[in-house]
């Protein structure tokens, strides 16, 4: 449900930047990204530069290339087949309770899919539309809303010291990129890093007998 008000502030925040109504509801309709969508409004106040446009979707993206495989070896239930209906209307948060210890069955995970869709779309266009109403302050408070979702499903899942590595060495940098001000497509770098140092520490335990 976090996705409504998130959606509310990406709305906002598109037509604050003077980005026509129709276009905001065009990318949250066919781009499907939060990550790509807030990528645009910067590339929208820049500049457009299609290989740094195309560039920067694509690592953006790139961990869901992870995430059909992962799910398909988590349950029984989810077939390759599956990846045709449930693909494109794959998210993180999505993704994360689809493998999750109380995982909804084949046919849920994609209502749920869908209803995470269909909620996106709504509240983009619901904050493209009203962004003249609500103060700015109360747009930045909204912007909480997705981080603690994250949040909330990452930290049930921290149950060993290689994870918690891994976890903590991805947020230094990750935190470390947004205090430099690197480009957006940056967000991929946290991702593989902490996955090494979380593995390197994982195969140092091993070793060690810890």
């Amino acid at each position: 449900m976090s996705y409504l008000p998130s959606g509310i502030a990406f709305g906002a925040f598109a037509t604050a930047l003077k980005i026509p109504v129709v276009i905001t509801i065009v990318l949250s309709l066919f781009v499907y990204s939060g990550a790509v969508q807030s990528a645009f409004l910067g590339f929208w106040v820049t500049g457009f530069e299609p290989f740094s446009m195309i560039l920067t979707a694509f690592l953006l993206n790139l961990r869901h290339t992870f995430y059909g495989p992962h799910i398909e070896s988590e349950r029984n239930d989810i077939k390759p087949s599956n990846v045709l209906t449930i693909g494109p209307l794959l998210t993180d948060e999505v993704y994360a309770l689809s493998v999750s210890p109380l995982s909804p069955d084949k046919k849920n995970v994609l209502s749920l899919a869908i209803f995470a869709y269909a909620n996106w779309a709504a509240a983009t266009t619901t904050g493209a539309f009203v962004a003249g109403i609500a103060p700015t302050r109360v747009l930045d408070i909204l912007l909480i809303a997705l981080p603690t979702l994250f949040l909330g499903l990452l930290v049930p899942r921290v149950k060993s010291n290689y994870a918690v590595v891994t976890a903590i060495s991805a947020g230094i940098i990750a935190v470390s990129g947004r205090l430099l001000h690197l480009p957006a497509f940056f967000i991929i770098i946290p991702i593989l890093g902490g996955v090494i140092i979380g593995y390197a520490w994982k195969r140092y335990e091993e070793a060690n007998k810890l």
